[in-house]
């Protein structure tokens, strides 16, 4: 008898072991589909680059949603804004701009997810915003001012549909989601508003 109850206590604390893994270790043993789509509109005066934005500058950035998945991005995302585009430092500040004369770059998170250990699916949205002088319009449904010139404004809405079969921890599909999600932003920014038009 008391050999089946130690079983069964060995039993309990593996599984919460592996809980514990799964909610808290990054690894990976999974195949996904992920797709991303998106929409930017960018809004320039002038014929050239603001000074703000010529190469190698500084950009703020924010990002609002819910924690581990916002927190994943933010660092996905300070990685590629610096690798794919001509940002030569990109820093994270918690909350709305406090309205510099600074690039900034907004990002609203919110996701519809699955996860469990060995089955994903997400579909997350995140809308941008963008300002080289870092005054942008509050709620981000007003029309947009340009009271200086050159200026960009840039403003869209990405969205990443995700798939995943196999071993999979929280942590690793956060990041898996992130990456995906940070290399879109950095790429349709270099293309379409850090370019000189």
């Amino acid at each position: 008898m008391f050999e089946r109850h130690k079983m069964w206590w060995l039993v309990a604390g593996a599984l919460l072991l592996i809980l514990l893994a799964l909610n808290f270790l990054s690894f990976w043993a999974a195949r996904s589909t992920t797709e991303t789509n998106h929409s930017l509109s960018t809004y320039r005066a002038g014929e050239t680059l603001p000074d703000s934005m010529m190469p190698d500058f500084t950009l703020s950035y924010a990002v609002n949603g819910e924690g581990q998945l916002a927190a994943a991005l933010a660092s996905a995302l300070q990685a590629e804004l610096e690798a794919q585009t001509s940002v030569d430092t990109a820093m994270s500040i918690s909350g709305l701009p406090q309205n510099k004369p600074a690039p900034f770059l907004l990002v609203d998170l919110s996701s519809d997810r699955l996860w469990m250990p060995f089955y994903g699916r997400t579909t997350l949205k995140a809308q941008i915003y963008y300002a080289h002088d870092g005054d942008a319009p509050w709620p981000l449904d007003e029309p947009i001012v340009f009271e200086d010139s050159p200026a960009v404004k840039a403003d869209g809405e990405f969205t990443l549909v995700d798939t995943t079969w196999g071993l999979i921890s929280k942590p690793a599909y956060n990041q898996h989601l992130a990456q995906g999600l940070a290399e879109a932003i950095a790429a349709a920014l270099q293309q379409d508003v850090f370019k000189i038009p």
